[in-house]
């Protein structure tokens, strides 16, 4: 069975994440999950998953429509560590630059998206024998798929 429309952004995400390339913060890994232990993550990371996804039918349309306009939260969570004189906040921004830049700069995902919305980001920081700060950025990204069939767009 092919893979739905959003599972295809996903996986075109964590590609062009984990890529590297031009500005891509040194030792940066690329995990496609909820939850990772911090004490255990080589870090530089982002933790990349979904939150929602809200389906509307096209041209208020409420039976039979051929094509659904959807939206899926997607959350980014950036995670780094300080070290030799450079606080976990500073450490934090050259990840965050690298996740909002890559998400912005492929917002159609090679077509398979219609854009994406940037929303709040929300920090943190623990405290501990390593100081971590981390942040998660939120965006919505809105696509279409048929009705009937996630997996296609027509």
């Amino acid at each position: 069975m092919a893979a739905s429309i959003r599972e295809q952004i996903m996986v075109a995400l964590v590609a062009a994440l984990g890529a590297g390339g031009a500005g891509s913060p040194p030792g940066l890994t690329v995990h496609r999950e909820r939850t990772r232990p911090i004490e255990i993550d080589s870090l530089p990371a982002i933790l990349i998953y979904a939150d929602d996804d809200v389906p509307k039918t096209l041209g208020q349309q409420t039976y039979a429509a051929p094509l659904t306009e959807r939206q899926f939260s997607l959350t980014l969570e950036c995670r780094a560590q300080g070290s030799n004189g450079i606080s976990p906040d500073e450490a934090l921004d050259p990840v965050l630059v690298w996740a909002a830049t890559t998400v912005l700069a492929n917002e159609r995902f090679g077509g398979l998206a219609s854009g994406v919305d940037e929303g709040r980001t929300a920090w943190s920081s623990r405290e501990g024998d390593v100081p971590v700060a981390s942040a998660k950025l939120s965006f919505t990204i809105r696509y279409r798929t048929s009705r009937l069939d996630p997996t296609s767009k027509s």
